[in-house]
C-alpha cells in the first residue's frame, strides 16, 4: 500500500467501521483520477510569452497584402512587398529576381493555432513564377502581439523559397499532434527527375520561437536498370497527446547484376519485396529540451 494511504488509515483507526470505508473509498477514487491523467500538454512557444525579436517585428494587414500580392505584375512590385516579411530573402541568390522582369503570384492565407493556445495565428504561403522558369514558394506564421495588425513573423523553414524544378511540389496541412489545442504542420514534400521520384513526410512544430522538424522520413522511386521503390504510410494513433505515430512501409527493389566465376555478369530480373511497422513517440532528451519523435 503506497505510503500516503497508510498514513491515513492510520489517521481514520479510531473512526466507526462505515466511516473508515466511505473514506478510504474516496482516497482511492482520487489516487486512481490522478493516476489517469493524460501527460502534460507541450509548452506554448516562447514567443507567446516573450518580447519578440525586433527583426520580426512587422506591421501588416493579411487581406490587404493578399490583394497587393495578386495585383503585382513585376519582379521588383512583388519583392518590395514580400520584404517586410522576409519572404524575399532567397531572392538574393537569383541575379534575374532582382531585376525589372515579369511575375506572377498570389498570397495563400489561414488561420491556425501554431505559436500558442491563446490566439490564432496568421500564416501566408507566397506562391508563383518569376524569371520563365523559377518556381516561388515561401510562407510566413504571422503571431500576434496585441496591438492591430502588428505580428512576430516566424519563417515556414519547410518552404524553399525559389526553387529551379517545376515538378517540385509541397502541400502542408495543419494536425493537432502534440497538444489538444496547438496545431503543427504536417509538410508533403514531392520531386522528381527524369528516372527518380521522391517524397518526404515531415511534421514541423513551434519550438523556442521558431519552426522544428520533429518527425522526418522519405520514401520514393528510381528506374533503371536496377530499379525499385519504396512506400510509407504514417497515421498518428491514440487519444491522449502527444499522439503516437504508427509508421507503416513498403520496399520493392528488382533487378541486380551477378558475377560468375568466368567473369561473366549475369543480370537477374527477380524482385524482393519487405515490410516493415513501427511506432514512433515524442520525446525530450531532458525537461524543457526540444521533443522529436523517435521509436517507442
Amino acid at each position: 500500500m503506497p505510503t500516503h494511504l497508510s498514513s491515513m488509515m492510520a489517521r481514520l483507526a479510531g473512526h466507526p467501521p462505515r466511516l473508515r470505508a466511505a473514506a478510504l473509498l474516496a482516497i482511492l477514487a482520487t489516487t486512481s483520477a490522478a493516476a489517469e491523467e493524460p501527460p502534460a500538454p507541450t509548452p506554448p512557444s516562447k514567443v507567446s510569452q516573450e518580447a519578440c525579436p525586433p527583426a520580426l517585428r512587422v506591421v501588416v494587414d493579411p487581406q490587404e497584402l493578399k490583394r497587393q500580392v495578386r495585383a503585382a505584375k513585376t519582379t521588383v512590385g512583388l519583392r518590395k512587398l514580400l520584404h517586410p516579411l522576409g519572404l524575399d530573402s532567397a531572392w538574393e541568390r537569383q541575379e534575374c529576381l532582382k531585376e525589372e522582369g515579369p511575375a506572377s503570384a498570389q498570397l495563400d492565407v489561414f488561420r491556425a493555432r501554431i505559436l500558442s493556445a491563446d490566439a490564432q495565428d496568421f500564416i501566408l504561403q507566397a506562391r508563383g513564377q518569376a524569371c520563365d522558369a523559377l518556381k516561388l514558394l515561401d510562407g510566413v506564421v504571422l503571431h500576434p502581439l496585441g496591438s492591430k495588425n502588428t505580428f512576430c513573423a516566424i519563417p515556414m523553414k519547410f518552404l524553399p523559397g525559389v526553387v529551379e524544378s517545376q515538378s517540385f511540389r509541397v502541400v502542408f496541412s495543419f494536425e493537432n499532434l502534440t497538444d489538444p489545442v496547438r496545431q503543427v504542420f504536417r509538410v508533403e514534400q514531392t520531386d522528381a527527375d527524369s528516372r527518380n521520384e521522391y517524397q518526404t513526410l515531415s511534421y514541423w512544430e513551434a519550438q523556442e520561437g521558431s519552426l522544428r522538424s520533429i518527425f522526418t522520413i522519405e520514401s520514393g522511386s528510381h528506374m533503371g536498370f536496377v530499379h525499385g521503390s519504396t512506400e510509407v504510410k504514417v497515421t498518428p494513433v491514440g487519444d491522449a497527446f502527444p499522439r503516437i505515430l504508427e509508421v507503416k512501409e513498403s520496399s520493392r527493389e528488382c533487378g541486380k547484376v551477378i558475377d560468375m566465376p568466368s567473369g561473366e555478369s549475369v543480370y537477374e530480373p527477380s524482385c524482393t519485396d519487405a515490410e516493415n511497422e513501427v511506432r514512433m513517440c515524442y520525446r525530450r532528451k531532458s525537461p524543457g529540451a526540444p521533443g522529436v519523435y523517435d521509436k517507442c
